[in-house]
């Protein structure tokens, strides 16, 4: 199977003639004050990441007085990837300096260590690969070392007391592009990557310190991904596809290469590894396909037993414990729910109680957001279909509806999770559906390849059967349906307006591929091997099919109302898309509304233009499937 770049999709808008988003609008969109937590081993401090006007700062608080002790700021437009404590005094702070002219530019990753008994940071020379567990005056970093006219990763073991020298090496991967999975005692016992055929090599390092391959996926015709290593460095984890079916959690013991089956599910991918309290090893795993439900390996185990204690703690929630104190007694939880973007609590074991430290976006008022619900459906060929749908507050008539298809299509899946456009549309008036049709992620490998060169065809049938699910059952207005997507979403919102004349009574697609075409000429992804390979593999080559199955040689076919919006700027689905969009539907007579957002890439960052691309999207639903008069159906 192939580890495919995908056509994803970031929340965006634009700038033309100004629109005035309301306060629902603005408080949804606007972006999280509190990112990550982080308690230092002894207890005594918390490493906060927050955002403000100018990018992520690091505070460091005193935990019983939430005083200030120290900060670090990245700098102007600085993002903070990745916080983590190196001994009680000292914070390790990657964060990604962005400069440049685009909305959201390209990254520039920088490495700070800050003691919090000095006023200025260290500037790190080398890219962060982890800590050592007990040693808190060394790190791991990787750099280049070419080898043949390759690039390999080189880790090495760094004294931050002495950053000018190179460090101590400690292995070189085999092939480019590796990750390593580091045990607890420093030691580098996994490293796996994808080639530029999409095959994947993994490697175990035996106890002589050489590189042993157990995975080729090109005889194989499976990925593993480890995931973690048992405290007593014995074992390692991995979740492993399947031939058919969803994939496993898998135990690896490392004395005789053996793997043994702990954790599956008829129809979810594990989606999300779950840790012991203080972050060292696995001890289940969490399963879909609606809202996550949690499994262990052991359940007499005593963390799966507090596992178990913090999900009943937070019941309306998914509790994750972030961190920890050295003792174990102090930990910090992250919960987040459909109706929760996320928020941080310390929890004290000892005195089984829990404080409230932030909301992540704690203007918004929870008790407003609104739940979602899953539901599967069968396909009109029998495949089973899960999927999720908000309702908006009740009301005396039966809501309208706007489909929401995911990008992607393959490596990405809607999830039981807050969404931002989720709740944005449903806390203006309307239900919101999203299916996992063929091709979304988290349901195993043949799932993910019943979508191959099915654009526009048994994909697209799987939104469409969907749709008729929520209206046959009573739960929408089937005379107010529309369908809105970003990057792939986009293109199947425009195929499913040609397709279904008369289900949707509106469309909007955002940043969206218009000409199948097109893709082996426009963008970034044909411009290697990887890319054409990926092209070929799920849209093929058949030009004919693949023009049938483009919206812009459709155009005639959509008669409904049309918003596009796209990026200039954009490296992956190239604005030419949406352009040629617009002509074809102007030469057909339903010319679209049409706005270009400058600066934009794949999706739109901009706050601003955030703002007035979902005050125009509002502003075009509510005119075509508001109530009979085109009032909103909802104020805002």
């Amino acid at each position: 199977m192939l580890a495919w770049v995908w056509l994803g999709f970031a929340l965006g808008a634009g700038s033309q003639t100004a629109v005035v988003a309301d306060d629902v609008t603005k408080g949804l969109l606007q972006r999280a004050q509190y990112e990550q937590v982080k308690i230092s081993p002894d207890g005594q401090y918390l490493a906060i990441a927050h955002h403000e006007e100018h990018g992520t700062t690091v505070t460091v608080l005193d935990r019983k007085s939430l005083e200030q002790v120290t900060q670090i700021d990245p700098g102007d437009r600085g993002e903070v990837t990745s916080l983590a404590w190196l001994g009680s005094e000292q914070v390790l702070v990657a964060a990604n300096r962005r400069d440049g002219t685009y909305a959201a530019p390209a990254v520039a990753p920088e490495l700070f260590l800050l003691n919090i008994h000095e006023k200025h940071a260290k500037p790190l020379p080398d890219n962060f690969s982890g800590v050592i567990e007990g040693d808190d005056r060394h790190i791991l970093v990787t750099r280049c070392k070419f080898v043949d006219n390759k690039c390999l990763s080189e880790l090495f073991k760094l004294d931050t007391q002495h950053l000018t020298s190179r460090g101590e090496s400690v292995t070189v991967a085999p092939v480019e592009g590796a990750e390593f999975l580091i045990d607890h005692a420093g030691q580098p016992r996994f490293t796996w990557a994808v080639d530029e055929d999409g095959i994947e090599k993994a490697y175990v390092r035996d106890s002589k310190g050489e590189w042993q391959l157990i995975n080729d996926s090109k005889s194989s015709h499976i990925y593993i991904e480890p995931k973690g290593i048992s405290r007593d460095n014995k074992f390692a984890f991995l979740i492993t596809e399947q031939k058919s079916g969803p994939d496993v959690l898998q135990r690896y013991d490392f004395a005789d290469n053996t793997r043994q089956d702990l954790l599956h599910d008829t129809t979810s991918d594990p989606l999300g590894v779950i840790f012991s309290l203080d972050q060292l090893e696995p001890i289940g795993a969490t399963f879909g396909p609606g809202r996550p439900t949690p499994r262990y390996f052991n359940g007499n185990d005593a963390d799966a037993q507090w596992r178990r204690a913090l999900g009943a703690t937070f019941a309306d929630s998914l509790p994750v414990v972030i961190s920890a104190s050295a003792d174990g007694n102090l930990l910090i939880v992250e919960t987040s729910s459909d109706r929760d973007p996320g928020s941080f609590y310390l929890f004290d074991k000892q005195a089984r109680k829990a404080q409230l430290l932030f909301h992540a976006k704690p203007w918004l008022d929870l008790n407003k957001q609104l739940a979602t619900e899953s539901f599967s459906v069968k396909a009109r060929d029998g495949l089973v279909l899960n999927g999720f749908m908000t309702l908006p507050a009740q009301t005396n008539h039966l809501p309208p509806m706007v489909v929401m298809v995911h990008g992607g299509p393959f490596y990405v899946r809607d999830d039981w999770d807050y969404n931002t456009e989720t709740q944005l549309l449903a806390q203006h008036g309307y239900a919101v559906l999203r299916i996992n049709y063929r091709g979304s992620s988290g349901f195993g490998r043949d799932f993910m390849e019943r979508g191959y060169r099915q654009w526009g065809a048994a994909m697209q049938d799987d939104v469409t059967d969907a749709t008729h699910w929520a209206i046959d059952n009573g739960l929408v207005d089937g005379k107010r349906v529309c369908i809105y997507g970003g990057s792939y979403g986009g293109y199947a919102a425009l195929m499913g307006a040609a397709r279904e004349s008369q289900l949707y009574r509106c469309v909007i697609g955002m940043a969206g591929v218009y000409d199948l075409n097109r893709m082996y000429t426009w963008g970034d992804i044909h411009r290697n091997h990887y890319g054409m390979l990926y092209l070929k593999t799920v849209l093929g080559q058949d030009k004919a099919q693949l023009a049938s199955r483009s919206p812009v040689e459709l155009a005639s076919s959509i008669t409904v109302p049309v918003l596009l919006a796209h990026g200039t700027l954009d490296g992956r689905v190239p604005i030419q898309h949406a352009q040629a969009m617009r002509d074809a539907l102007r030469k057909a007579g339903h010319p679209p509304l049409y706005f270009e957002y400058t600066w934009e890439g794949h999706g739109l960052f901009d706050d601003d233009h955030r703002k007035d691309f979902y005050t125009r999207m509002l502003q075009f639903l509510d005119a075509n499937i508001g109530d009979a008069s085109g009032n909103p159906v909802a104020s805002h």
